[in-house]
């Protein structure tokens, strides 16, 4: 780290500071040459050429087990390329694995293969894609429309409402993984991030996580509405009324629950909060008294419906604390001795 001291030129109005010099020569910047300068949300400046060579990211994998893991690792961390080759100059023996995985991932085609390697390239331009909490919003949306059909699929007893769910989620997954993988080049690249703050990033990243693990979840219940047909027959009328009712308090809370994160809206994810712990938790209380009173296989068989309706409440609960934690009216205040 180097402390350079302003120059102050003319009538005082321009402020000058030198570049290092082995930083201009590596550059190739010389008088007339072009930088840019962006500030950061941060307060600091940040200078670098107009054009820098762009380098692309191969990564080599060797065909193992875990090739899988590798290849989403490696697209996670922002490779451009990722060349998969055998071990021993054998055969790949993953192929079908790997041709899969690309195709659960946005951009990865595969564009060379031997019977040795697959080679795999990331085809579209970082630049061009929109801020990353469109797809957030985005994940997010989806996943909270597929917990509501799980619902209804067990309502109704519709099967076909219930597939439909279990296919959802691949697409819950690309954006997610999508989302990972231009938050990491974002935070590692400053000039990609500009204006955002690095704890957005990880903001963004923990709201897409809520939005991939409440598909998950939905996934489940729906396998389990479609494993378990008919599950509702032992439950009152009234009891699934209330189901109904809980379902679509949910659905608004999640929906509140994003809003008012991206708002930064700390008043509103506060009442949300309140709201849940009384009105969706007393319904959810009495949903479940009422499943206890029948007998140990139907109680059973219906603990994935309380468990799962535990689990979404508990997500806008988490969504309203992420709200919350970054109240900036905060910011500033310390304790005095």
């Amino acid at each position: 780290m180097e402390i350079r001291k302003i120059q102050v030129t003319g009538a005082g109005d321009t402020r000058i500071i030198s570049l290092p010099k082995d930083w201009a020569a590596r550059h190739q910047l010389d008088k007339g040459s072009n930088v840019v300068i962006k500030e950061m949300s941060s307060g600091e400046l940040l200078i670098y050429p107009t054009e820098i060579p762009v380098e692309k990211r191969i990564t080599r994998i060797k065909e193992s087990a875990h090739v899988s893991r590798d290849v989403l690792a490696a697209y996670l961390l922002g490779s451009d390329v990722i060349i998969i080759e055998s071990t021993k100059d054998t055969p790949l023996q993953k192929k079908s694995v790997i041709r899969d995985l690309s195709r659960q991932l946005v951009g990865l085609e595969i564009l060379g293969e031997t019977q040795e390697s697959i080679e795999l390239h990331f085809l579209i331009d970082s630049s061009s894609l929109p801020n990353p909490r469109e797809y957030v919003h985005r994940c997010f949306s989806i996943a909270n429309q597929m917990q509501s059909d799980a619902i209804s699929a067990f309502i109704n007893d519709d099967i076909t409402l219930a597939e439909e769910v279990i296919e959802r989620d691949v697409e819950v997954n690309r954006l997610y993984f999508l989302i990972v993988r231009m938050l990491k080049i974002m935070v590692n690249d400053k000039r990609e991030i500009s204006n955002i703050k690095p704890t957005t990033c990880l903001d963004w990243r923990m709201v897409a996580a809520y939005g991939e693990n409440l598909g998950d979840a939905s996934v489940d219940f729906a396998t389990t509405v479609k494993k378990n047909q008919n599950m509702k027959s032992t439950l009152a009328k009234s009891s699934l009324n209330k189901i109904k009712k809980l379902s679509s308090l949910i659905t608004m809370a999640l929906a509140e629950s994003l809003d008012s994160f991206f708002a930064g809206d700390v008043l509103a994810a506060e009442e949300l909060k309140h709201r849940i712990d009384n009105q969706l938790k007393n319904i959810h209380k009495e949903i479940q008294e009422d499943i206890s009173k029948h007998d140990k296989e139907v109680v059973s068989k219906l603990t994935s419906l309380i468990s799962f309706l535990g689990q979404l409440r508990e997500v806008a609960i988490d969504i309203g604390d992420l709200v919350i934690a970054n109240d900036t009216s905060l910011n500033g205040h310390y304790l005095k001795d």
